[in-house]
């Protein structure tokens, strides 16, 4: 049988309600009642035994939240839900709830293409018992590009709504739906005769990935994450947090770090990387490396491994307000503040030599609280060591460098990356890409060498080289870089955070695909910019 829309007649003359019924459902159907319309007054979708039906409730969006209120029926079994990216009925991302014959209901998901029916994710039942005459509320959302993710919740009118979503399912596949479409409320019928959905509150509005992600996961939506097997996973890259923890309340730290811990099941994340420049002065100031230290337990505590570069403001290179004559503290190099000759000597008091002063940052960080460390280049010294970690049957190595480091450290690099031909090595320092996106070729002038010198002996000699992530100057950008077939993808972070602004990016890594997705998230804002995609040849 033909799938049917219909919208229930209410009281009047018979031949006039089937008109209007008809006809209102069609202007339904072809969106000329605006979905305002929809929701006004509780209307109904009423289904033959075996049909579907279809009431548009949004305008053509790639990412949509959407929510319904359905009056439960006695009838069943049938399914309901919301259909997004539509570009006809027998299309989209349908986020259902199968109601069966004893009540129970399962959510799920599937791509519609032609009619075909793809699951996605594992279903679920819910703890949900859908009497006959209950009203039903269901929200859902389809957001992504690259990746496409669905989430849903759903409730009983009179009970609390779920603070997270309870249920959600990713598609990344080639037949992935990326163009825009309507939103649906969809329902079927698998009844032997006729049943009749009521349904009011219907709504539909733009959203975004990283406002699905602020609502969170619910316990079964992360264990089916933690479960499903993708062939995808994350890091996360924090950029420089100088300015952020001058401030004493420690808000953009925190909610960083927080939402990173809040959402690591959902990016299915494996590891932080913070490329330098934790604080401003802080071996001046205790307070910026305390406030640097709560932020980071919050990774600890959520179980999220992390490794950390050292950047010039986190040596005792800086520490002087720039005002001539004063011995105020500030960003500017150290060795000109006048309180310099009397703390250090005067023979200390070189930008080249207090560069590599880190013993405030190694107290505040020592290597034990690392990620898995496997090496280091002077015992005890979080300045340059490296860690690993596995991913999806993969291996991962993950070397962190001194800014623009010494020979003696570069020659130590060479040998961790060449006595580990099997790992897909990740390199973290504080200045390797300008502010243009090109390879560095200054030391800062007070640096050992340049960041050409890192990518001349070390990035581009070695095919087990796959990123390199950086900060210190510039905003977000990347650059990649081809070596005798080895593809380097290197980034840029550097948007400095401030009260209401707390940049973070997301490297999404298909470990079978090699392919990149980068997103800038700001988790204050709830906001993304900057999503990128590159690919490289991942070593399995």
């Amino acid at each position: 049988m033909r799938d049917q829309v219909h919208a229930a007649a209410g009281p009047g003359r018979p031949g006039l309600q089937v008109l209007v019924s008809v006809v209102l459902a069609v202007m339904l159907t072809l969106g000329v009642v605006p979905p305002a319309a929809t929701a006004a007054t509780a209307r109904s979708v009423s289904l033959a035994a075996g049909a579907s039906g279809w009431v548009r409730i949004g305008a053509k969006r790639t990412s949509s939240i959407a929510a319904a209120t359905v009056t439960l029926p006695a009838a069943g079994p049938f399914d309901v839900g919301l259909q997004f990216r539509a570009s006809g009925h027998d299309s989209g991302y349908r986020a259902l709830l199968t109601v069966a014959a004893d009540r129970t209901v399962t959510g799920g998901f599937r791509r519609v293409d032609a009619g075909t029916e793809t699951g996605l994710g594992k279903p679920s039942v819910l703890a949900i018992r859908a009497a006959a005459g209950a009203k039903l509320h269901v929200e859902a959302a389809a957001v992504g590009s690259r990746v496409v993710k669905l989430y849903l919740r759903a409730w009983l009118e009179g009970t609390q709504k779920p603070s997270n979503w309870l249920l959600s399912a990713g598609d990344a596949t080639a037949d992935r739906i990326r163009s825009i479409g309507r939103t649906y409320l969809w329902a079927r019928s698998h009844a032997a005769g006729p049943l009749t959905l009521p349904y009011a509150g219907t709504s539909s509005k733009s959203f975004s990935q990283a406002k699905a992600l602020a609502i969170g996961l619910g316990d079964a939506a992360r264990a089916a994450a933690a479960g499903g097997g993708q062939d995808t996973f994350s890091i996360a890259i924090i950029p420089d947090t100088q300015a952020e923890t001058n401030l004493v309340q420690n808000t953009p730290f925190l909610n960083r770090t927080t939402w990173l811990a809040a959402t690591k099941d959902a990016f299915d994340l494996r590891y932080v990387l913070h490329t330098g420049d934790m604080t401003n002065w802080g071996w001046l100031d205790s307070g910026q490396l305390s406030r640097a230290k709560a932020a980071m337990a919050v990774l600890t505590s959520a179980g999220l491994p992390y490794a950390l570069a050292i950047g010039n403001h986190d040596t005792a290179a800086v520490g002087w307000n720039g005002v001539r004559g004063s011995t105020g503290y500030g960003g500017s190099a150290y060795m000109y503040n006048p309180e310099c000759r009397r703390r250090l000597g005067a023979a200390a008091c070189k930008s080249w030599l207090l560069v590599r002063r880190t013993e405030a940052f190694n107290t505040t960080f020592p290597l034990a609280g690392m990620g898995n460390v496997g090496g280091v280049f002077r015992a005890g010294a979080a300045d340059n060591y490296w860690t690993s970690f596995s991913a999806n049957s993969t291996d991962w190595l993950v070397l962190t460098l001194e800014l623009w480091p010494r020979k003696g450290v570069v020659e130590w690099a060479k040998g961790v990356v060449a006595s580990h031909p099997n790992h897909n090595v990740i390199i973290q320092t504080h200045n390797y890409l300008d502010r243009r996106g090109r390879i560095a070729t200054s030391n800062g002038g007070y640096g050992a060498t340049s960041p050409r010198y890192l990518y001349d002996r070390v990035v581009s000699r070695y095919s087990n080289v796959k990123l390199v992530f950086s900060g210190h100057t510039g905003r977000f950008t990347s650059r990649t870089d081809t070596n005798r077939g080895n593809t380097v993808v290197s980034f840029l972070g550097n948007d400095l955070g401030g009260p209401t602004y707390n940049p973070v990016r997301i490297l999404t890594i298909n470990t079978s695909t090699g392919d990149l997705t980068s997103t800038v998230y700001d988790p204050i804002r709830h906001g993304t910019s900057g999503t990128t995609t590159r690919a490289i040849r991942i070593i399995a």
